[in-house]
């Protein structure tokens, strides 16, 4: 007789709280009793803050949120762990876009009364080990049920004022650059969304740390925290966003942001597509290109950089140069033959019909 599943119904929400603050405590135990800003956190109706360390005179405090759900984030490749550290990491990187150090993390879970007890479990471990890997502490949030996985993530972080960085500031004759490769995520979600037939045929043709990598960045990507950190305090970036939703899409942001008639003109042969993108692509027909330009999820930044200041910031930064903002009030992407094209804006939207 197979033995009976437990489940987190069998709990409650009190049990299920009380276990999030045990494995808390295992976890980041040292962590939480050194960190200068945390005077009460989970355990209590709200955590407590005391932002007299961080200087508020000199510094913003930065909020953002951001929330997952299983039919539209979570491919069911996706472990209960990777689900975890994934909400962790969409909302640290949108803060680290500002410059910011994050501070903590709320964190609010809507779950099916029937998910195994153990995979809330892992679920939490993924949460846990992302918090800990960008030193970002657990301050608290809520439990619910819900027909399916939502995660709900509200991150507080801090800047200095005169280093807050935003899309808004960029210049007619900056550097634009990107700080690393962009598409593998897109090839990593075109192989775990493929059909069962598909995902062999790949393996039999291609290497298994090409299809390893790829599948990697989709499923456990990571946000830049030090980038942020060195882009802002270098005081010559103008403007940053992470890379979430496509490079076209993040250029019209920032053009979008700004008072100015901007436009943003790119170079074919400068965008950073590795070869895993390349042979990924052409195993599904997909334009390697235009998997960097529209289909998001690469948590790499987009810069713009003062040009005199290219070379020293190079010097700190990982950062392939793509292209250069102009005056056209256009976006523009010049092919590898050197014709310039009108770049279509795009990306990945929720609720776009």
């Amino acid at each position: 007789m197979p033995s009976k599943k437990h489940i987190i119904s069998d709990l409650g929400e009190k049990k299920l709280i009380h276990r999030i603050i045990k494995k808390t405590h295992n976890l980041q135990q040292d962590y939480y009793s050194k960190h200068p800003l945390i005077k009460k956190s989970l355990g209590d109706d709200a955590a407590l803050m005391d932002l007299s360390e961080i200087g508020p005179s000199k510094n913003f405090l930065v909020v953002s949120s951001d929330m997952l759900l299983a039919k539209t984030h979570f491919p069911s490749q996706m472990s209960p762990r990777e689900k975890g550290w994934k909400i962790v990491t969409v909302n640290v990187s949108d803060i680290s876009a500002m410059g910011a150090i994050p501070q903590g993390l709320i964190l609010s879970i809507g779950l099916p009364g029937n998910m195994e007890i153990r995979h809330f479990d892992e679920l939490m471990e993924g949460v846990l080990e992302a918090c800990n890997y960008y030193h970002t502490p657990l301050l608290g949030g809520d439990t619910n049920e819900s027909s399916q996985m939502v995660l709900s993530g509200t991150i507080i972080g801090s800047v200095e004022k005169s280093k807050a960085m935003m899309k808004s500031g960029a210049q007619p004759g900056d550097i634009v650059a990107v700080s690393g490769d962009l598409g593998l995520a897109a090839a990593g979600f075109e192989i775990l969304l493929s059909s069962i037939q598909d995902q062999q045929k790949i393996k039999s043709i291609l290497p298994e740390k090409i299809i390893k990598k790829a599948t990697k960045k989709a499923l456990k990507p990571e946000a830049r925290i030090k980038e942020g950190i060195i882009a802002a305090q270098s005081g010559n970036v103008t403007a940053l966003t992470d890379i979430t939703d496509g490079l076209a899409s993040e250029m019209e942001e920032i053009l979008k942001a700004s008072d100015l008639p901007l436009g943003i003109r790119i170079y074919e042969d400068k965008i950073p597509l590795p070869e895993e993108v390349k042979k990924i692509g052409n195993f599904f027909s997909k334009d390697p290109l235009e998997m960097a330009l529209y289909y998001g999820e690469d948590f790499e930044f987009l810069l713009c950089i003062k040009k005199d200041a290219l070379a020293s910031l190079k010097d700190k930064l990982k950062l392939v140069v793509v292209g250069e903002v102009t005056s056209t009030g256009k976006m523009e992407i010049v092919d590898k033959k050197g014709k310039i094209n009108i770049l279509p804006p795009g990306g990945y939207q929720h609720l776009e019909g």
